[in-house]
């Protein structure tokens, strides 16, 4: 440390060789210094602070039928967007500033000036202030009252612009899913209309009916089995009963007539049950056809008369029950028949079926899913309507003016007093930098370590100065007039700064 201070004093002690150098470079620059200060423009600073109350009772009421805008978002986003060129031509034209801008170069630097003349500070809760610099007071206050309309009026006519287009926007939708709705609908209809008869609603559950009929058709099978058992069994009976008692004083029935007589009055039950068309109605006639036709095959070769026996009444029994039994196996026979036909022609229309309940179901989803859409549009046009309505009746938002623009009576700008006294504290380091810098450059041994120290040589002594009376009277005089030379810049100074505190300076040529 003691050496660092020693080698700081020597420099200290080189530099004071050119001390005059520096003494007069320090008043060519604080001279120079002071009158610039003095002679730049006053600037005069208006602001305004303005509130922004974004708080309303209508949103907690609102809440879910109206859009809640986010009010705060868009003031922060106004104020970051208010020194766009647009609006810096806009506060030129209301201010008249404009008028001095005759050509495009003249009004690009007045767009810049005014942008490097204006600032928004602040935006917690919502408060902020709007500043602007100009030489004359009264400009200063017009751009910040300009600059105050276009705040407000942006900050309402965006929100306001932004509900107008998404409303536009909804409505067009709302017209583009409108035809597309009715496209669909008609693509159902039609498709209804062309495949009637094959909808999954008229012909009930395909494979449930396919199963309804196997097993119908399976139970007819079996009672069809049963029926011609039964019939078969009644033959062998038959075939072993006599048909008469011999009998010479009696003459034998046909057994023709008494089948025919007995499918008739089965024929007449039937009919008291069924219609014509029914198929045991249709076997039982057919049985009697075939009896008439084989009484009359009968009668033609003269073997219908029996033989004098008396007829078997148990014979005749059975012949009846005979012919019962095949009306109920032809009966028996067309129902099955029938059932074939009708699984036959289920299986013949399940493709197409299929096919046409799968394209149903295609058009059903594109219907549902357009339909969704036009019923979340429609909602949300009403939503947006509503929101319109409430921006446009009541006060979403409101401006209050805390602090109006003023004209300044003080001027905010230069600061000439700290200006000043920079360019004093900056002539002294600039004077003492380059008598510092000459001694580096021409420097001088002050001391035999120093000597040694550089040259490397060997150094055997010193000779000191003797101060005869003439010389040290002449550093004397040369201490003084250099004392009284950073006296009178002193002097200077103060009074440099009295005078600017009073506001005497001088008048600018800039």
């Amino acid at each position: 440390m003691h050496e660092l201070i020693t080698e700081i004093l020597t420099y200290i002690q080189s530099a004071t060789r050119y001390k005059w150098f520096s003494i007069i470079l320090v008043w060519v620059i604080s001279l120079a210094g002071w009158v610039f200060v003095a002679q730049m423009p006053d600037k005069y600073q208006a602001s305004a602070r303005v509130h922004v109350d974004t708080r309303s009772v209508l949103r907690p009421l609102l809440s879910g039928l109206a859009i809640q805008p986010d009010v705060s978002g868009q003031v922060r986003l106004m104020s970051k967007l208010m020194f766009s060129r647009p609006n810096l031509e806009k506060v030129a034209r209301m201010t008249d500033l404009d008028l001095g801008a005759k050509d495009e170069g003249s009004m690009e630097k007045l767009v810049g000036r005014l942008q490097s003349s204006m600032s928004i500070a602040g935006g917690e809760n919502n408060l902020f202030t709007i500043s602007a610099e100009d030489q004359n007071p009264a400009t200063a206050k017009k751009v910040v009252q300009a600059l105050l309309t276009i705040f407000v009026e942006q900050t309402l006519g965006e929100s306001r612009e932004d509900s107008n287009s998404a409303q536009k926007f909804l409505d067009q939708q709302l017209k583009e899913y409108e035809a597309r709705l009715q496209a669909a609908e008609k693509a159902r209809e039609d498709f209804k209309r062309t495949n009637y008869g094959l909808l999954p609603e008229q012909g009930g559950d395909l494979y449930g009916q396919l199963n309804t009929l196997a097993g119908q058709l399976e139970q007819a099978k079996m009672a069809l089995q049963e029926a011609v058992n039964r019939r078969d069994e009644m033959q062998r009976q038959l075939n072993d009963e006599e048909p008469t008692f011999m009998d010479s004083g009696a003459q034998a029935e046909n057994p023709l007539d008494t089948r025919i007589q007995a499918l008739q009055a089965r024929l007449d039950e039937l009919l008291l049950k069924y219609t014509k068309g029914h198929p045991e109605v249709i076997a039982a006639k057919k049985s009697i056809a075939e009896l008439e036709k084989k009484k009359e095959e009968a009668a033609a070769s003269g073997k219908g008369a029996g033989s004098g026996g008396e007829a078997n009444p148990v014979f005749q029994q059975k012949k009846i029950a005979l012919g019962e039994a095949d009306a109920n196996v032809a009966s028996l026979n067309s129902r099955v028949k029938i059932f074939e036909e009708k699984i036959e022609n289920l299986k013949k229309q399940m493709d197409e079926r299929l096919k046409v309940e799968t394209r149903l179901q295609g058009l059903n989803r594109d219907y549902s899913a357009i339909k969704e859409n036009y019923d979340a549009l429609l909602q949300r046009r009403e939503t947006a309507r509503m929101s319109e309505s409430v921006e446009q009746n009541t006060d979403s938002v409101k401006f209050k003016i805390v602090d109006p623009p003023q004209v300044p009576m003080k001027p905010s700008a230069p600061k000439r007093i700290l200006l000043s006294t920079g360019v004093f504290v900056g002539s002294i380091v600039v004077g003492v930098g380059l008598a510092v810098f000459l001694a580096l450059l021409r420097p001088a041994f002050t001391t035999m370590n120093k000597l040694r120290e550089v040259t490397g040589l060997p150094v055997l002594g010193s000779v000191s100065m003797n101060w005869i009376p003439q010389i040290k009277e002449r550093k004397w005089r040369e201490f003084l007039a250099f004392t009284a030379t950073f006296a009178m810049l002193l002097v200077v100074f103060i009074g440099v700064i009295v005078l600017e505190v009073k506001g005497y300076h001088l008048p600018s040529f800039i």
